[in-house]
């Protein structure tokens, strides 16, 4: 890939790339959220038929403008999302497009045969006919690898292929992978797990807000100088942090466990604090959130606010009690993309803007207006359907979602995915302004120096522990990396 660029309404996602990946050989692409990673490797996917530059694969310039011609050339690669369709077969999901025939009919006996030979590849053996609704998680992972490997790619990209795999099923995966090296495969690696990379890389590419920082061979640098090339800037560049007067404990959780994402959390947060909360993709960090603001139940243990236990069955009963959750996926879970910037802003609040059950959002408008004006949600049109907006405009929409509601505890995952480095800075002063009004605020982030910048103290969280607790003064980059990788001091 030379001088490829890509871009986004308000944002380059991809500027200036050139990247190369050899035959035989793994090449891990490192850096946080949102340094264009997984962009890049979509448009050699052919997700994205408007990028620039020239990508060329065994010697020979291609265009790239879907799928489809992506697979033709060779490349397949396994999605962070999984991409399978979760009604059918593990079968028909393994051999989509490509179901062997008898004549003009499907060859039933051939199609199983081929789906468990595909599912031996990666140590898997399940009843092909069962849909995929019916298998876990980490199963349905692994058909997703199975699924590409039966193309026969000569360039295999995996896209954090181990979030959601055991450390049996990351050996197995590992396996597989010295497998297709040997077969002349060339492999690219996007993975937040420092250890994987140093295991199984030849050759690390770093990136940062959409730029190349460098590519160097494993054996060349160390996991402390990748982190610097993946951080890069001091945070105090970004973050000033202001005088805030943190008072007593407001919301205590003990024995927290729902089985499967993370077992006995127990922490306290106080009031006019930003706690953050730091783990790798599958730490069990949004489970934890859902179930703090009643999508989810808890298995075991207990949740007081302000004294007095937390009894949220539903997000509504958990709302009218404090608690407010901004959601890191704004256009599935977060807004009504169809619904106007006002109405999906009092959306919290109708109970109190109604009167003998009529609802009257003329009351709430000034409300809108308020926020509108603090979060410089543009153009300021109330009315504007949200989505016709920007993605940093509709993630200032979803925060001002919640700040309506004026919640004693709000819980923030993931609240400047995305977004270009303005609509941060203004996320970033409402969260630190909503702080010092007394408010309790969890952040949830994968975004370093977000975490280090607005944090009182971070909680670490690991494979669905809390494993550490960090103060201000003890948290950088570079510490909260390692120590989500269970290196560093303890």
């Amino acid at each position: 890939m030379k001088h490829v660029s890509k871009r986004f309404p308000g944002t380059i996602a991809v500027d200036d790339v050139s990247f190369e990946v050899s035959a035989g050989e793994v090449h891990a692409l490192v850096g946080e959220n949102g340094a264009g990673k997984s962009t890049l490797m979509k448009m050699l996917a052919g997700s994205f038929d408007d990028y620039t530059g020239d990508i060329r694969v065994n010697g020979r310039d291609v265009t790239l403008h879907s799928p489809t011609e992506a697979k033709k050339y060779g490349i397949g690669m396994i999605y962070q999302e999984l991409s399978l369709a979760r009604p059918i077969s593990i079968a028909e999901n393994l051999l989509a497009g490509r179901l062997p025939k008898r004549g003009p009919f499907l060859d039933r006996r051939r199609k199983a045969s081929q789906a468990k030979e595909l599912l031996a590849r990666v140590g898997l053996d399940l009843d092909t006919d069962l849909p995929i609704e019916d298998i876990s998680q980490h199963e349905a992972q692994l058909v997703e690898i199975a699924k590409v490997l039966g193309n026969g790619p000569c360039i295999l990209v995996m896209d954090e292929p181990t979030s959601a795999l055991s450390r049996e099923e990351v050996e197995r995966l590992f396996e597989i992978i010295v497998q297709l090296k040997s077969r002349g495969i060339a492999i690219v690696y996007i993975s937040h797990h420092l250890p994987e990379i140093f295991r199984i890389a030849d050759r690390v590419t770093v990136m940062r807000d959409g730029k190349k920082i460098a590519t160097k061979p494993i054996g060349e640098v160390s996991r402390e100088e990748v982190v610097q090339m993946m951080v890069g800037r001091s945070v105090k560049e970004f973050y000033k942090r202001e005088e805030r007067r943190i008072g007593e404990p407001r919301l205590k959780v003990a024995g927290l466990s729902r089985f499967g994402f993370f077992h006995d959390l127990s922490f306290e947060a106080r009031r006019g604090e930003i706690l953050g909360i730091c783990g790798l993709s599958g730490a069990g960090r949004s489970e934890l959130a859902k179930v703090l603001a009643g999508l989810d139940r808890a298995d075991e243990g207990r949740i007081e606010l302000d004294g007095a236990p937390v009894k949220s069955a539903t997000m509504a009963q958990a709302l009218g009690q404090g608690i407010a959750y901004l959601t890191e996926d704004r256009k599935i879970e977060g807004l009504a993309l169809r619904l106007a910037v006002d109405d999906n802003v009092l959306a919290p609040i109708v109970d109190r803007l109604s009167s003998a059950s009529i609802y009257s959002k003329a009351k709430g408008a000034p409300v809108v207006a308020r926020l509108i004006e603090e979060l410089d949600i543009y153009p300021p049109d109330p009315e504007r359907t949200v989505g016709n907006l920007s993605g940093g405009n509709q993630q200032k929409v979803l925060l001002a979602k919640w700040l309506a509601s004026a919640p004693k505890v709000l819980i923030l995952d993931e609240p400047t995915r995305g977004v270009d480095i303005g609509a941060k800075m203004t996320i970033h002063n409402s969260i630190e302004k909503l702080a010092r009004e007394g408010c309790t605020v969890l952040l949830i982030s994968s975004d370093l120096p977000e975490l280090v910048g607005l944090s009182d103290r971070v909680m670490i969280m690991r494979k669905g522990h809390f494993t550490r607790e960090m103060a201000f003064s003890e948290c950088s980059e570079e510490s909260l990396l390692l120590a989500a990788n269970g290196e560093g001091s303890v």
